[in-house]
């Protein structure tokens, strides 16, 4: 996608709104044959850093997590009592991991639901991020944050499709090649979302 602000808002209007209801969002990922299956809510920010060139931040996982540790990740997690929606669940959670202010941080829409083996049922929220915005990440959640070109993101070369097999039940996870660290699960799978609209709406050209 070209670096223009045009580019961009062509790629907001494409978002699900932010008010959407997320129990009428689409829901990609993993998709057990349990019929039963209720995933726990949560909801990630998808970064998108201004600047000469846009840069998508992505987070690592501390080691002392007790789930996903040190693992490629976007800021988000689990809702708290009186939040609305995931748009305020994943800004709270961008400010409590990487140290970004709310006043930073421009919204822009939805992309589909994304379900884990762990059983949750990720909102990704995208937003502009200011040229100016300074990380500091927790240590305690956070072990280093970094970033990756938006050109690369939005490019669908970029991933490579895997089957993984859980239970006896064979899925599909996705992965991205990166030249910091391995991007594997949910976070691949939820970028590779963001790099299908884009093309599907001619925004992902040079």
């Amino acid at each position: 996608m070209a670096d223009t602000s045009a580019g961009l808002l062509r790629l907001a209007a494409a978002l699900f709104p932010l008010g959407s209801n997320p129990d009428q969002l689409p829901v990609v990922g993993y998709r057990p044959d349990d019929l039963q299956w209720s995933p726990a809510s949560a909801a990630v920010l998808v970064p998108i850093q201004l600047g000469r060139t846009y840069q998508v931040i992505l987070t690592v996982r501390s080691r002392g997590l007790p789930q996903h540790a040190g693992q490629v990740s976007l800021p988000g997690g689990g809702p708290r009592p009186g939040e609305r929606g995931p748009v305020e669940t994943a800004l709270r959670e961008a400010s409590e991991e990487i140290g970004l202010r709310s006043d930073q941080v421009r919204p822009l829409g939805l992309l589909p639901c994304c379900d884990t083996i762990t059983a949750f049922r990720i909102v990704p929220v995208v937003a502009l991020i200011a040229e100016s915005a300074v990380l500091k990440p927790d240590p305690a959640e956070v072990s280093e944050a970094f970033s990756m070109p938006l050109a690369q993101v939005l490019d669908l070369d970029s991933y490579r499709r895997h089957h993984v097999e859980r239970s006896g039940q064979v899925f599909e996870a996705w992965s991205m090649r990166s030249g910091h660290r391995p991007v594997w699960g949910a976070t691949a799978a939820i970028l590779r979302e963001l790099a299908l609209l884009a093309d599907q709406d001619g925004l992902s050209g040079a």
